[in-house]
């Protein structure tokens, strides 16, 4: 008997395991299944590619050097492209632009208060991390999104020319002042959160029901592992 209820136990825990898993495989949120519609996808993306567009060229005209410069420049209009892009994507569907974007002026703005860095470097290195990051999210989510514009989407975001020449950007800088590391790297993981959540702010916009918060984790390990190599490539690790 006692051989019995031993048998039982484990059957009953083995039984707990297995629902526990089922539990866990039906919580995880695919990219696909949080697709917003797409006024609020191309809305918060290209108002955000304008406002990056603007940073770039605050950033070159604050620039010391003509190099530095002529390199932001190349960043500012490549940012400004995408927008148009996707801008345009919002005009075939007959949507306004403006109505689409104006949701997301006030958390954009919030956004740019809480990661602006103390100065020019931090500023770069902000722009360079959360575009990088935003970007890997926008494409994933973009799988998502209607057949009718999916591919315009993808077409828009596609290319990293923006993102490595940031990099190559904070590279140099680096190389000229190695002090900066440590602070970068401290400054790279502080931004990460608030990253996140700029993300999310179009998942709160969708129609469909959000997800549990719990729910949502699994769908960012990609995007913070990709985070993470960017991050040792350019020696940022802690």
């Amino acid at each position: 008997m006692a051989s019995l209820f031993r048998r039982s136990g484990r059957s009953s825990t083995s039984g707990s395991r297995s629902r526990s898993r089922v539990a866990d495989a039906s919580a995880r949120v695919e990219f696909t299944d949080l697709a917003p519609s797409p006024d609020v996808f191309l809305g918060q993306s290209a108002y955000l590619f304008l406002r990056y567009a603007e940073s770039a060229a605050r950033h070159a005209h604050d620039a010391t050097d003509l190099e530095t410069e002529s390199t932001l420049a190349i960043v500012a209009e490549e940012c400004f492209v995408r927008f148009s892009s996707l801008a345009a994507t919002l005009d075939k569907l007959k949507v306004d632009r403006v109505a689409a974007m104006s949701p997301f002026i006030a958390p954009t703005r919030e956004f740019e208060r809480r990661t602006r860095g103390r100065n020019w470097v931090e500023r770069l290195a902000c722009t360079w991390v959360t575009m990088a990051f935003l970007q890997d999210f926008w494409r994933r989510l973009a799988q998502g999104l209607p057949t009718k514009v999916r591919a315009d989407v993808i077409a828009a975001l596609d290319g990293d020319r923006i993102i490595d020449v940031l990099r190559t950007e904070l590279e140099r800088r680096i190389a000229l002042e190695p002090g900066l590391r440590p602070t970068l790297a401290l400054w790279s993981r502080r931004l990460v959160g608030d990253t996140m959540l700029m993300a999310e702010s179009a998942l709160l916009e969708n129609p469909n029901p959000k997800p549990k918060e719990d729910g949502l984790g699994p769908v960012f390990t990609e995007l913070i592992t990709s985070h993470s190599l960017r991050m040792d490539a350019l020696g940022l690790t802690a």
